[in-house]
């Protein structure tokens, strides 16, 4: 079952088929296998109020979920509708009540703020600068060669693999090229859209260039993996992520 956005769809038989919608209205559908079972004509009477000034569907089931779908997404402070007795019962399954002295239906949109740890977010450059901060000889693969002056060296392969648990896709491995002559291996990623990302990059200082990459595990970081396991934690701890 799915809500539809119909404006520009208005004419369509399987609209028409339901009603004739006009021009002020915002139309929305609701569809069960792909087949428009109910529809509705919206119309904002203010910045707090939405009216629904039409509805129809195949049965009234379909009609009240209809109405209890738009209720979930609608902005403003309620949704109003006449007090048609042929239609009553539809809207009151649907949450609605009658308004004293108005002679129509209301209800009334109120939800709660959700707990921020629910509704936290994290950027692109708060994970970089996370990992990035996590680095340390302790996480690199070429401890000996690693430096504060260069954080990255040797933290491509746990980085790598932290990147595809948190983000998915695949991770490139490639020889290093040095004037022509391999002098060392990398690997980043490549997310499922098909965006590449390469957080460690920046350790390559000398012209290095990189050979033919193919999809396929980093092998170094298996022989320490109390390595990935550190730069995890901490990355994780600075996310506000379980362990």
């Amino acid at each position: 079952m799915t809500l539809v956005d119909l404006r520009g769809r208005e004419t369509e038989p399987e609209v028409l088929a339901l009603l004739r919608p006009e021009a002020a209205w915002s139309l929305v559908g609701w569809s069960r296998d792909g087949v428009l079972v109910a529809c509705a004509g919206i119309e904002r009477v203010d910045g707090d109020e939405l009216a629904v000034r039409a509805l129809a569907s195949r049965d009234d089931v379909e009609a009240a979920s209809l109405l209890e779908a738009i209720a979930s997404v609608a902005t403003g402070t309620r949704m109003v509708a006449g007090a048609d007795p042929s239609t009553e019962d539809v809207y009151r399954a649907a949450g609605y009540v009658e308004e004293p002295g108005r002679g129509r239906l209301v209800l009334v949109l109120a939800e709660a703020p959700a707990p921020a740890e629910r509704t936290r977010a994290a950027t692109l450059r708060e994970l970089e600068t996370a990992i990035s901060e996590a680095w340390s000889r302790e996480t690199s693969d070429d401890p000996d060669e690693w430096s504060e002056a260069n954080r990255a060296r040797g933290q491509c392969a746990v980085t790598a693999l932290l990147v595809r648990e948190l983000l998915g896709g695949d991770i490139f491995v490639a020889n290093v090229l040095r004037d022509g002559v391999r002098v060392d291996r990398h690997a980043w990623n490549r997310l499922s859209s098909g965006l590449v990302l390469d957080l460690t990059r920046g350790q390559f200082t000398q012209g290095e260039r990189f050979g033919e990459p193919r999809v396929e595990e980093p092998v170094l970081t298996h022989r320490n993996p109390e390595r990935f396991a550190t730069l995890r934690a901490r990355v994780r701890s600075r996310l506000g992520l379980d362990a």
